[in-house]
């Protein structure tokens, strides 16, 4: 790593990558493994659950975290300016505030 990094980002991308690893497979066995097309009701009814909403939240997060992270980290091997570093850096900030308040918009929207 150069100087100036830090440890987290690296380790927060492997940790984001297992999670979201484990739970595509969640998301996918929970929604296709019952064999049939999912349908509309039964997620609704599933996603009322804290528990599920919680699952899903979390996967929304580590989705974002990971995939702007990601983005971030390819920037960087482009050796750029500090100031092209700092508009990238907060068009990604943004991208992920407003990617994550509109998923957790729609979470809220199920809840009655």
């Amino acid at each position: 790593m150069t100087r100036g990094s830090s440890l987290w980002p690296w380790l927060l991308q492997r940790v984001s990558g297992l999670f979201l690893s484990a739970g595509v497979i969640v998301h996918f066995w929970m929604l296709h493994g019952g064999g049939g097309p999912p349908v509309y009701d039964q997620v609704a009814a599933r996603i009322v659950s804290p528990c599920w909403a919680s699952f899903y939240t979390l996967l929304l997060a580590a989705l974002i975290y990971h995939g702007l992270n990601g983005a971030w980290a390819v920037f960087l091997d482009f050796n750029t300016t500090s100031s092209a570093k700092s508009t990238f850096k907060g068009t990604l900030y943004a991208i992920g505030v407003f990617t994550f308040t509109a998923g957790v918009v729609v979470l809220v929207g199920f809840i009655p």
